[in-house]
């Protein structure tokens, strides 16, 4: 008795859904998240938010790049990254040493965890480049919205301390994705088991047609 000829349709029809949507959630599971990025330029001189009377300058004229990953899978981690660049400087006098600018960014992506936590202070010499990251983990599901505050201190005689003028503030997006509700881990598993029943059912579509003798 020879197999139906529907039969061997339904089974590729349905090998065929399943390869899709095998190889749907493995590429979710593995396709590297985009990156969302700003470019700020700080003119060298005094500072826009410098208390009235205070000569608190930019040494230089900087290129200040913020980017960041747009969205994360549940246990993973995103990256932001600060890029700060010395654009031009003029040559000083023989002997002379320019003092270095010092740069203070703190990140804010409550209530995401954000490692190293708190402020980061560093400090930027002539012609040089400066970058600086951060790890932040996709604990929950949701869209998370932050910011990056980056300033540039100077030491306060009178006060002893050191004071931060405020530079530049960033507004970032961070999304925590899921599939089905779950994490890569489910999907790779969700897609290697569609892939395996993808080649059960071509092969029982194969067999079913041999038996048709559409086959050899």
């Amino acid at each position: 008795m020879k197999s139906s000829p529907r039969l061997s349709q339904i089974l590729y029809t349905l090998s065929l859904a399943f390869l899709a949507f095998g190889l749907f959630n493995l590429a979710w599971a593995v396709w590297p998240p985009p990156t969302d990025a700003i470019q700020i330029t700080i003119p060298v001189g005094i500072l826009p938010a410098a208390p009235e009377g205070m000569a608190f300058s930019s040494l230089s004229e900087y290129a200040l790049n913020i980017s960041w990953t747009r969205w994360v899978r549940p246990g993973e981690s995103g990256t932001l990254h600060l890029v700060l660049t010395d654009l031009k400087h003029e040559p000083l006098p023989t002997g002379t040493e320019r003092q270095a600018q010092v740069v203070l960014a703190e990140p804010a992506l409550y209530p995401l965890h954000v490692d190293p936590l708190g402020g980061v202070q560093a400090n930027l010499g002539d012609d040089q480049e400066l970058l600086l990251a951060w790890e932040v983990a996709g604990e929950q599901q949701g869209a998370f919205p932050g910011k990056i505050y980056v300033s540039f201190g100077f030491y306060d005689d009178e006060s002893d301390a050191l004071v931060a003028i405020p530079v530049a503030v960033v507004d970032i997006h961070i999304q925590v994705v899921t599939l089905w509700g779950r994490g890569a881990g489910f999907a790779i598993g969700l897609g290697v088991v569609s892939l395996v029943l993808w080649g059960a059912l071509f092969v029982l579509g194969r067999l079913s047609a041999a038996r048709r003798g559409l086959i050899g």
